[in-house]
């Protein structure tokens, strides 16, 4: 009985004839390439956060050396510090331009004494290693010598077990999972002759980030070198180190043969001498491999060596290859695809594009749990985890694009206790973090996006973890009344009625100490969910079920209106009846994506008012408004005042549709634009400059804060593409588009699978047609 589609949803969809076919060629070209995405060069005194490299199973970030990467993991393995600098004539050569590329990561500099120096850095895909190409050019009129040395240190380890957000990495001293900055000074000061006597340094303190000033102290790349916990030999160009607490091993390849190499106990230091003929450029170009057998890594160095050039090449065709599959139905990657986009809108597409390469870029193919992962974050922090919250931003679009995928997952999370943990270890496979108030509503609203796009109604009836799922559905919706605090001492009134999150403010946004207790965002995603799940039981037949769900929305509404300030913003209430006024996106978001019908409409006035006068900006938004009473308390890039997690644009450009403004969310849409130049979505943008308290304040990819340098949710900037520009949002009772009006974006999307066929959306003054693509053509 769940196969039954709506009456009216059938009547919106009619069949492409054979005649009316786009040419395949034509739908491909309106693909951008990874040149036209990729990041464009950035100076280094701009950048907050350097470029990373990534290869379906490892990942790193660069240093602002010429070859250096920190941060290396792909699970079991992990690296400490750094991989080895490169000097020239005694000196290290720092960055003065970045780019990053899906690819590789580049990085360009130019000398006091002439040399242009260029290095391009790659992850060969889906092979455990990492190679360098380094290109050295005088620019002078004259021969120029060179003394290049060229540190190889393999600090790496094989960790297994479980795996958390911070997870194990070693130090000099061996395993560890501590985030004290020591790995981050020792980067930051890379080539840097002087160490200051003091550094600020951030360390978990019960859980949070705490920042303290402390004498400096961590080692000196010889230090590093020479440390015990290696044991290194050499053989012709190669460099082999073994792990004393685990049985990693690591390799060095150099191709540069006319090298001498000095072997220190974690790697070894090459030399290479000579002179350049001006305008000539010297190439140097050396492999990294990793693993726990000695033998296969050093075939791996070997049949690299041998085939370094079509190697490297290989990297960029194989990502291009991957890139126009995520586009082609049938494809090997995906079970359905990502849908092209078809627009004169320059800078829409620029934004849409980003969230497909975000996607690609952050699928891993070599974790357990799963055939396939999109991991939330990295490579700092996360290299092993996909958070509920990051990726139910883009749901709708993650139903569409690869259903068997999301099927397969939500059956593995459903055993997952929301109420301790915020996503899975891909490594280990068991639940991680902590409760987030956000879990629940993350949870439900991606299985409910499984079911409307895929038309699997036959999933709600399938028993996972001893109930059904639409019994896990009911579960999550009504965990409202298990954490309400009515009838306690200081909550008898009826307002106490909806959902208290506590008084730990971690557990919501972290940052901002006074968004706790009785919020209103969260409670907008409960008498959401409740009526989603009244409208799971009228489908099923129970009436009776559905009513008394949907009466019990509609009273958690008239509780939650009362929490309304005025001005466009909310009250937090506490309890004894305190009320906290609270002037942040996620109140605004919530309540306009899932309440637009409810609020009155002087109030949804007063609430555009505030999003344009307080929180968006010219080129991005803040989270927090920097009149809010904890404003100085929350600065942190992604839930603060001086930026924005990048979820956060995609859900207010939701609201603003939801609320009947999707003609703003166009205007937003187009604005963020500039933000994709230093390359994809991250996990926040922040605002910054001399003029980062206007509108006209600067935008970077955020570090500070222990941010990671890509991050899932902004890929929620293509669902707002599919949901709210053309309507795509299946309701339970079948209907799949939703009427949008003051509307002014013609385009078409191709390839959206919805109930087990692909269709074209085409909007057009206004309107939006959905037509089934006859796929034998």
């Amino acid at each position: 009985m769940f196969k039954i589609y709506s009456i009216f949803a059938l009547l919106a969809i009619t069949v492409w004839s054979c005649e009316n076919q786009v040419k395949k060629s034509d739908i491909i070209s309106n693909i951008p390439s990874l040149e036209e995405l990729s990041g464009k060069w950035v100076s280094v005194d701009t950048v907050d956060m350097e470029p990373s490299i990534r290869n379906f199973r490892g990942q790193a970030l660069v240093n602002h050396d010429m070859s250096s990467i920190s941060w290396f993991v792909a699970a079991p393995y992990s690296g400490g510090y750094h991989t080895g600098s490169f000097r020239l004539n005694g000196k290290t050569p720092l960055v003065k331009e970045f780019r990053w590329q899906p690819y590789q990561a580049l990085r360009k500099t130019k000398t006091d004494d002439g040399f242009v120096i260029e290095s391009s850095t790659r992850m060969p895909v889906e092979k455990d290693a990492i190679m360098w190409q380094i290109e050295l050019t005088n620019t002078l009129q004259e021969s120029q010598p060179f003394d290049i040395e060229i540190d190889f240190i393999g600090f790496i380890s094989k960790y297994d077990g479980d795996w958390q957000w911070w997870y194990p990495y070693p130090k000099i001293d061996g395993q560890t999972t501590k985030r004290d900055d020591e790995v981050e000074n020792v980067r930051k000061h890379i080539g840097k002759s002087q160490k200051p006597t003091e550094a600020i340094v951030t360390e978990l303190v019960d859980g949070k980030p705490t920042s303290k000033n402390v004498a400096s102290s961590w080692p000196t790349d010889k230090e590093l070198l020479q440390c015990k916990k290696h044991t290194a030999k050499t053989s012709n160009n190669t460099i082999l180190i073994s792990d004393t607490e685990t049985n990693a091993i690591t390799g060095f390849t150099l191709l540069n043969k006319e090298a001498e190499i000095t072997t220190y106990n974690s790697g070894g230091t090459a030399r290479l001498k000579g002179e350049i003929a001006p305008g000539q450029t010297l190439t140097i170009k050396y492999i990294m491999a990793y693993g726990d057998d000695e033998k296969l890594v050093k075939e791996n160095l070997v049949n690299l060596e041998n085939s370094f050039d079509s190697e490297f090449a290989n990297t960029k065709s194989e990502w291009k290859h991957r890139w126009e599959q995520l586009f082609t139905p049938n494809n090997e990657i995906l079970s359905g695809t990502f849908p092209v986009l078809e627009t004169t809108d320059a800078l829409a597409k620029k934004v849409y594009y980003t969230g497909p390469l975000t996607m690609l870029y952050l699928m891993n193919t070599n974790l357990p749990q799963h055939k396939k992962v999109f991991l939330t974050g990295g490579p700092r922090w996360g290299a092993s985890i996909t958070f509920f919250w990051d990726i139910t931003e883009w749901s709708t679009l993650w139903a569409t694009v690869d259903p068997e995928m999301m099927k397969e997952h939500l059956s593995s999370w459903i055993s997952i206790d929301p109420s301790k943990n915020y996503g899975q270890d891909n490594f280990g496979g068991k639940g991680v973090g902590n409760g987030y108030s956000a879990n629940y509503w993350a949870l439900f609203q991606m299985i409910r996006a499984y079911i409307t796009i895929s038309g699997d109604y036959e999933f709600l009836e399938k028993e996972l973890e001893g109930k059904t799922v639409l019994q896990h559905l009911e579960h999550y919706a009504t965990n409202w009344k298990r954490i309400s605090i009515h009838g306690q001492k200081g909550a008898e009134d009826d307002i106490y009625k909806l959902a208290d999150f506590g008084d730990d403010e971690w557990n919501l946004l972290e940052c901002v100490p006074t968004y706790k207790h009785i919020v209103p965002s969260f409670n907008a995603g409960y008498i959401w969910m409740m009526r989603e799940t009244a409208a799971f039981y009228k489908k099923t037949g129970n009436s009776e079920k559905a009513n008394q769900f949907l009466k019990e929305a509609d009273q958690m509404v008239e509780r939650l209106l009362k929490l309304y300030a005025g001005n466009g913003v909310w009250n937090s209430l506490y309890p004894n009846g305190e009320k906290i006024e609270v002037r942040h996106c996620l109140d605004f978001m919530f309540m306009g994506r899932y309440l637009p019908n409810d609020i009155p409409k002087d109030i949804k006035a007063e609430m555009m008012d505030f999003a344009y006068r307080e929180l968006i900006t010219d080129n991005w938004m803040r989270a927090q408004s920097l009149s809010d009473v904890a404003a100085e308390q929350s600065d942190r890039a992604d839930h603060g005042p001086l930026g924005a997690f990048d979820g956060w644009p995609a859900g207010t450009m939701d609201a603003l549709s939801q609320l009947g403004f999707p003609d703003k969310a166009l205007d937003f849409y187009h604005a963020i634009e500039p933000v994709t130049n230093e390359g994809i979505w991250s996990q926040a943008h922040e605002l910054w400059g001399d003029n980062k308290y206007k509108k006209n304040a600067k935008v970077r990819i955020a570090e500070r804060g222990w941010h990671n340098r890509e991050s899932s949710s902004g890929i929620a900037m293509s669902q707002v593409m599919l949901k709210n520009f053309f309507g795509f949002y299946p309701d339970v009772a079948g209907t799949p588009l939703k009427k949008i009006n003051n509307l002014h974006f013609e385009g078409n999307l191709y390839h959206v699978k919805y109930a087990g066929d692909y269709y074209t959306l085409k909007s057009k003054e206004g309107k939006v047609e959905m037509i089934k693509e006859d796929n034998e053509h």
